[in-house]
C-alpha cells in the first residue's frame, strides 16, 4: 500500500503524505503503476458515462467534445506530468548533434519547436482517433481500458531502459523483466474491474446482452496489450540509443505516445471483428 500511495501522489492529483520510504517501495514495485491507470480508467468512464447520456436523451455533445473533455480529464488528473515529458522527448528527439546535445535538449526547461511539435502531433492524433467512436457505447468500455494500457507501456520502457542519473533512475534500475510480468498481470486485473463495471452498464443502460459484449472487451484488451507493449519497447530502445538511458521524461512520453496508437488500433480491430463476424 506504501508504494500504492506514493504512485497516486506522484502521478495524480490527489495529493497524499508520503515518505521517503513510500517512494522506495514505488521504486521498488514500480509493476503497481496499471494501479494508477484504474483511478484514470473510472474518471475518464464517469466522463463518456455522462456524455453519452446527454448524446442519447438530449442529442447534446459530439465525438470531438468527448475527445477533449477525455484528454483534459486525464492530462489535469496527472498534473500535465506526463506531457511535459512528452515535450522534453520531443525537444531531445529533434536537435541535431551527439548523444550529449540530444540529453541537454532533453532536459533543457525551455520547450522548443521539436517539443511543441511533437505534442500538437500526438494531441491531434489523440482528438481525431477518440472521436472516430463518436459517443457509441465500445468508448465506455475502451477509453478508461486506454489509461490501463498506457501504464503497461510504461513498465514494460522502464524494464528494458538504461537508468540514467536523474529522479526516475532507480526506477528504472530497480524494473526488470519480471517486473514486466508482474505489470501484465495488475494490468489485466486492472482491466478485469473495469471492464465488468462498463459491461454492466452497458447491460443496464443499453440493454446489451453479456454475450455480445465479450467478444469486444478480449479484442481490447488482447490489442491493448500488444501495442502498449509494442510502443513500450520501440520508446526503450529508442531512448536507449539517442539518449543513452530512459528516465522520468522518456516514461512521460511513453504513456502520451501510446495513448493515440491504442485508441485508433483497439477501434481498428474491434471494427475488422464486427464486420467478419
Amino acid at each position: 500500500m506504501s508504494a500504492l500511495r506514493a504512485l497516486v501522489s506522484f502521478y495524480t492529483i490527489f495529493h497524499m503524505n508520503i515518505t521517503q520510504e513510500d517512494m522506495d517501495d514505488m521504486e521498488t514495485r514500480f509493476h503497481l503503476t496499471p494501479l494508477v491507470g484504474l483511478i484514470f480508467g473510472f474518471l475518464v468512464m464517469l466522463v463518456t458515462i455522462a456524455l453519452m447520456a446527454l448524446s442519447d436523451n438530449l442529442d447534446f455533445g459530439n465525438g470531438m467534445v468527448t475527445a477533449v473533455l477525455v484528454l483534459l480529464t486525464v492530462y489535469a488528473g496527472s498534473k500535465f506530468l506526463h506531457f511535459d515529458g512528452l515535450t522534453d522527448f520531443g525537444d531531445g528527439m529533434i536537435v541535431s548533434g551527439q548523444q550529449s546535445d540530444h540529453i541537454r535538449a532533453l532536459k533543457d526547461t525551455l520547450v522548443g519547436a521539436g517539443g511543441i511539435g511533437v505534442a500538437l502531433i500526438t494531441v491531434l492524433c489523440s482528438v481525431a482517433f477518440y472521436s472516430m467512436y463518436d459517443n457509441r457505447p465500445l468508448m465506455v468500455l475502451a477509453f478508461p481500458a486506454v489509461e490501463v494500457f498506457v501504464k503497461n507501456a510504461m513498465v514494460i520502457a522502464a524494464s528494458m531502459g538504461k537508468p540514467g542519473n536523474g529522479m526516475a533512475a532507480r526506477q528504472v534500475e530497480r524494473t526488470t523483466s519480471r517486473s514486466a510480468v508482474l505489470g501484465f498481470i495488475v494490468s489485466l486485473i486492472a482491466l478485469a474491474i473495469l471492464l465488468s463495471v462498463g459491461g454492466l452498464f452497458l447491460n443496464i443502460y443499453s440493454g446489451i446482452e453479456w454475450c455480445d459484449l465479450f467478444a469486444p472487451m478480449i479484442v481490447i484488451v488482447i490489442v491493448g496489450m500488444v501495442v502498449s507493449t509494442i510502443i513500450g519497447m520501440v520508446m526503450a530502445r529508442t531512448a536507449n540509443r539517442v539518449f543513452g538511458m530512459v528516465n522520468g521524461d522518456i516514461l512521460g512520453a511513453t504513456n502520451e505516445v501510446s495513448r493515440p496508437f491504442l485508441v485508433f488500433f483497439i477501434l481498428l480491430f474491434v471494427e475488422i471483428y464486427l464486420t467478419v463476424i
